[in-house]
């Protein structure tokens, strides 16, 4: 590593351009370090590194852009500290951003939003918002449809049209398409941007992306609508054509006129000034500079050993007649023959959890009727997995022994500001009716289990 190192330090000193390509090199092993190869290869982050020289607006002189430094320090600091490979991931950019513009001049905001939409924080997003827009839609779709005088009825998910039933599944509801569709206002702008050499002040911007995610939503409940009302379940091959042309007629073609208008109507001229070199980097600047990359590059290291070590407590539950352990991940299974509970640890308040939803359809599961309903006073999600050999019934929410709910906000408020810990509860059983009265037993308790 010290050979690698003095390589660089070499490069820096000896090149004109040196010392970037050294500085935004050690930042990228770092990167290679901390990140698996799954981890990068989202849709999101490959579109946002095709789409990023495309976004590189430049209409200011060099500067040192010390919040860029300043949110590199804090970001960095957060994902050491955490092991959260996301801020890690938004450090080495912010950090390539503070590069360019000390070399290449002040960039545009735009890029700001790529950077947002390209990183692994928009696809926690996706996760925590999709499955409560889910039903949420469902209930608009329903109404919709009852009143222009169809017999529909709506439980959670499931859709009742004329006595058939219509699960709208994930797969339905298009979300997933949501990261994409942002990725592609990005590129319609940029395109506007070289066209009329015109560039959008940041406000106008949140206000662009922000009618971005209403026509996402939009054409959701659309899509949503026209597989119903035509009966175009996952299996059919239309099911995802449909996706695709609702996403091309109410969303692509309404931006590009969104974005042209806009641009043309509250575009400032891109201004680049190319008559001043790249700033001059004193020694003790490029000295500081040489040891910010340098640490970023030792934080990889840190964040790989982190992710490979680190363990989380787990929740402490004794029940008579059932059997525990404890797996990875802060993960407790508590079970014996009729019925089967996990607890699983929160780390912190902005963690992406895994939800039934996903660890179940790892096992060869898949969900069919989803709702929220309420046992003694607690709101739940409850729901119906489905396998070939049999159904089985399932219900989770979110608890730090004392308060139960499935909001994902107060959950996390509640942790942000030093409440105990919280857990994700998955209980399942065989019959519903089994599962029915587990739910009323560890409900009616007044403390669910001893936080860790």
């Amino acid at each position: 590593m010290i050979n690698i190192l003095l390589i660089y330090i070499r490069i820096i000193w000896s090149r004109e351009l040196g010392w970037l390509i050294g500085w935004a090199g050690l930042a990228v092993a770092g990167g290679a370090i901390a990140f698996p190869p799954e981890f990068l290869a989202g849709s999101n982050v490959l579109i946002g590194f095709c789409l990023f020289p495309f976004v590189l607006f430049v209409h200011g002189k060099q500067r040192v852009n010390y919040i860029y430094l300043a949110v590199v320090f804090l970001l960095g600091i957060t994902a050491c500290v955490y092991g959260v490979r996301t801020f890690y991931f938004l450090t080495l950019f912010f950090f390539i951003l503070f590069l360019l513009e000390m070399h290449w001049g002040q960039l545009d905001g735009l890029v700001l939003f790529l950077l947002l939409f390209m990183s692994p924080f928009i696809q926690q997003i996706i996760v925590i918002l999709s499955f409560p827009i889910r039903l949420q839609l469902s209930g608009w779709a329903g109404y919709l449809l009852a009143q222009v005088g169809m017999d529909v009825q709506v439980e959670g998910n499931v859709m009742i049209l004329n006595g058939g039933a219509f699960s709208v599944d994930q797969a339905c509801i298009g979300l997933n398409m949501l990261a994409t569709s942002l990725l592609m206002g990005v590129f319609l702008l940029a395109h506007q941007y070289r066209t009329r050499k015109l560039s959008l002040s940041f406000p106008y911007l949140l206000l662009f992306f922000s009618i971005v995610f209403i026509l996402n939503i939009g054409s959701n409940l659309l899509r949503i609508i026209i597989l119903v009302l035509f009966r175009i379940g996952p299996e059919h091959a239309l099911h995802a054509w449909a996706g695709i042309a609702c996403m091309v007629i109410y969303i692509v073609m309404p931006l590009y006129f969104i974005g042209k208008g806009m641009v043309g109507k509250f575009g400032k001229p891109l201004i680049h000034d190319d008559a001043d070199a790249p700033l001059r980097i004193t020694m003790r600047g490029r000295i500081a500079l040489t040891i910010v990359s340098i640490l970023i590059f030792i934080a990889g290291f840190g964040i790989r050993q982190n992710r490979s070590t680190s363990t989380l407590p787990h929740i402490l539950f004794h029940r008579e007649g059932f059997e525990t352990t404890l797996l990875d991940g802060g993960v407790t299974k508590v079970y014996n023959r009729n019925l089967l509970l996990y607890f699983k640890t929160i780390p912190e308040f902005f963690s992406a959890e895994h939800t039934p939803l996903f660890c179940w359809r790892g096992t060869g599961y898949t969900f069919r009727e989803i709702k929220k309903t309420t046992i003694l006073g607690h709101e739940i999600y409850i729901g119906r997995l489905r396998k070939t050999e049999g159904n089985l019934y399932t219900a989770w929410w979110y608890s730090n022994g004392t308060l139960h709910t499935i909001d994902q906000i107060t959950w996390r408020l509640h942790m942000l500001t030093g409440k105990p810990r919280f857990a994700l509860i998955n209980v399942t059983a065989s019959s519903e009716n089994v599962l029915l009265k587990e739910l009323n037993t560890l409900l009616s308790r007044e403390n669910l289990f001893v936080n860790p």
